[in-house]
C-alpha cells in the first residue's frame, strides 16, 4: 500500500523551486533592510502573502516578482537570478491529485517524484507502484481493504498510482528497480492479471530510462529484507536524496544525509547480488512461460 484515503485532494506544500525563489527573495530583502509589513505595504497585499512568497507555499506572478526586485533596489545579477528561478517554478510538472487522508511521508513522496530524476527502489513484496499494471494495482488494493476506511474508493487511489507513472512512460524519469524473485512468483490477481504484468515488466525494462533487476532467491539474505524502499534523487547537486519507507499503515520520508547514504549504499550493495537486466528479462520469460504451462 502507498498510503489511505476516502476521496481526491490536490497536495498543497512547497516545491524545490519555489523554495529557491522565496529564498532568493528573502535574502533580496534582508539585504535591502525591509521588513515583511513595510514589503506587504509596497505590493498592496498582507504580510502573511509575502511569507508564503519566501516559504515556497506560492508562486508570485511575474509581475510581482518584477515589483519586489525593484522595491529591494536588487541589482542586474540579482534580477536575473530572479527570473531564472521565476521560471523554472514556473515550468513545475503539474501535480498530481492524491487520495484525501494520504500520509504526510507519501504526499512528500509523490512531490518528489515531480521533481526527481532518478528514483531508485527495492521491493521485496510487490511489484513497485511506478511499474504496475491496472489490474494487479486493484487487485493490491482490494487485498489490503482492512486498512482502509469504509467508504474508500479503490478507483481513486488506482488512478492516483497510474498517474505518477506518466513521467516514467515520458522518459523523463530515471528508474531502476531490485524486485525480489518472489514477486514475479506470486500471482497477485490470478494467472491471467499475473502474466498481463509479467509482459508490462519486460516492455518497461526495454526502456532506455528503465533498469529492472531481479534478486534470485540464491542471494540469500539481502540489506532491506525488514522492509521495503524508495530513493529519490534530484538534479541539483545542492538537493540531497530522500527516501522513503513503506509500511502496512504508512511510511516514512527520511532526508537525514547520513541515513540516505545508508540506504543508497545498501542499494548498490544489493544490485550487485541481483541478476544483470539481460538475465532478469530471460528470468521474467520463464516466469510467463510457468504460468501458460498452468
Amino acid at each position: 500500500m502507498e498510503g489511505c484515503s476516502a476521496s481526491l485532494a490536490c497536495m498543497a506544500a512547497p516545491t524545490r523551486a519555489k523554495k529557491r525563489l522565496g529564498d532568493h527573495l528573502a535574502r533580496l530583502r534582508d539585504t535591502a533592510g525591509k521588513s515583511l509589513a513595510q514589503t506587504a505595504k509596497e505590493l498592496k497585499t498582507s504580510d502573511s502573502t509575502i511569507s508564503r512568497y519566501e516559504s515556497g507555499h506560492v508562486l508570485p506572478n511575474w509581475a510581482s516578482v518584477a515589483a519586489l526586485c525593484a522595491f529591494y533596489d536588487a541589482g542586474d545579477e540579482d534580477r536575473d537570478t530572479a527570473a531564472r528561478l521565476w521560471e523554472n517554478a514556473s515550468d513545475e510538472p503539474p501535480r498530481v491529485r492524491l487520495p484525501a487522508g494520504s500520509t504526510k511521508a507519501f504526499r512528500t513522496l509523490v512531490r518528489a517524484e515531480l521533481e526527481a530524476d532518478k528514483v531508485r527502489t527495492v521491493q521485496s513484496l510487490v511489484v513497485p507502484g511506478l511499474i504496475q499494471v491496472k489490474a494487479y494495482a486493484r487487485a493490491i488494493e482490494a487485498a489490503a481493504h482492512r486498512f482502509y476506511k469504509e467508504d474508500v474508493r479503490l478507483d481513486s487511489f488506482i488512478t492516483t498510482r497510474l498517474n505518477r507513472q506518466k513521467r516514467l512512460e515520458d522518459g523523463e524519469l530515471q528508474y531502476h528497480a531490485l524486485i525480489d524473485e518472489a514477486v514475479i512468483e506470486r500471482e497477485v490477481g490470478g494467472p491471467d492479471v499475473m502474466e498481463e504484468q509479467l509482459h508490462h515488466l519486460l516492455t518497461v525494462g526495454a526502456r532506455a530510462n528503465v533498469t529492472l533487476q531481479i534478486i534470485p532467491k540464491t542471494a540469500g539474505a539481502y540489506g532491506s529484507m525488514s522492509g521495503q524502499c524508495t530513493i529519490v534523487s534530484f538534479p541539483s547537486p545542492t538537493d540531497l536524496p530522500g527516501v522513503y519507507l513503506e509500511y502496512p499503515a504508512g511510511g516514512a520520508w527520511v532526508d537525514n544525509e547520513a541515513d540516505v547514504v545508508r540506504f543508497t549504499t545498501m542499494f548498490d550493495d544489493v544490485s550487485l547480488v541481483a541478476l544483470s537486466p539481460t538475465e532478469t528479462a530471460a528470468r521474467i520469460g520463464r516466469q510467463i512461460g510457468a504460468l501458460g504451462r498452468q
